[in-house]
């Protein structure tokens, strides 16, 4: 998740292209992190001592992390944090972007640190980014003092993760009282909570949704389209639903259904956040107790 959001930041300042961006996320994919680069990145080893180590291991038939206690550059409690690095997301980018040649690592840090700044993240901010964790992540984003709303969007968003791409970012949770979109997939539920969650997206922007929910190749956002939507809705709301239960919480969940060219209006604020899938930008919208008209 971090090379999402920080390639695109990279990408919005000219600094890469989005060919680079799309070449760099690809190559992650066919890489394990090079100890070395970790430990270069992290500080530990400068880069003239990692490319003896590196050359020493081309000659013997040891790993890098042992020859580099052995020549007394590391301990085995920093080679032990380095191998625990190498699945960290940051890394990987770092990785990609510097064997293609598309940035090297001080062009990457100074970058780092702008997008820090303009982010107003802390540096333990900036770590939770880099971890790519999405718990981590989420409380940087969507900051709701509504327990209830920010259990279900942070399950919603969960599930995004897990069960549509892990090629995804998302932005600070806005508050609205009226949304107009082009296409609105959405599921009420009744019982102790009115609730109301939602996707809606402009052009063809659900299929980041529908095509690798239902594994099928939808070419427009047509009725097919729309039933794998909300068959993914009804999944976020029946885990919701069953979270409730244990809390002794009754909900119903209601026939799902979509819209073309509609606008959601209501009296008090409702909550949406910005959601990249894969590229395409939908809106993930939740409303707990206040009543949405559709029209």
């Amino acid at each position: 998740m971090f090379s999402q959001y920080f390639g695109q930041y990279l990408v919005g300042k000219n600094i890469i292209s989005p060919s680079q961006y799309d070449e760099i996320l690809n190559y992650q994919k066919t890489i394990r992190v090079k100890l070395g680069l970790i430990a270069v990145a992290e500080k530990m080893l400068t880069e003239k001592q990692a490319d003896e180590v590196n050359q020493l291991q081309a000659t013997m038939d040891k790993r890098f992390g042992d020859i580099a206690v052995e020549k007394g550059y590391l301990t085995d409690e920093q080679v032990g944090q380095l191998l625990k690095m190498q699945g960290n997301p940051y890394m990987q980018f770092v990785q990609s972007a510097t064997e293609l040649n598309i940035m090297n690592l001080a062009q990457i840090e100074t970058c780092c640190k702008d997008f820090q700044h303009e982010n107003k993240f802390s540096d333990s901010d900036l770590e939770a980014v880099k971890s790519g964790d999405i718990d981590r992540i989420l409380p940087l984003f969507v900051q709701i003092d509504a327990p209830f709303y920010q259990d279900l969007i942070g399950l919603a968003l969960r599930n995004v993760n897990r069960f549509i791409s892990t090629n995804i970012c998302f932005g600070k949770a806005e508050t609205l009282t009226t949304l107009p979109t082009n296409t609105l997939a959405l599921q009420k539920v009744d019982g102790d909570h009115h609730i109301l969650l939602a996707f809606a997206g402009e052009g063809d922007a659900l299929l980041s949704i529908a095509v690798p929910y239902a594994d099928e190749a939808f070419e427009t956002v047509d009725a097919d389209a729309f039933d794998a939507v909300e068959e993914f809705i009804n999944c976020i709301n029946g885990l919701f639903a069953s979270k409730l239960s244990h809390e002794n919480v009754d909900i119903d969940m209601l026939p799902p259904e979509y819209y073309n060219q509609v606008t959601l209006s209501a009296d008090k604020d409702f909550y949406m956040v910005p959601v990249s899938i894969n590229g395409k930008n939908v809106k993930l919208i939740v409303s707990i107790d206040n009543p949405i008209s559709i029209n």
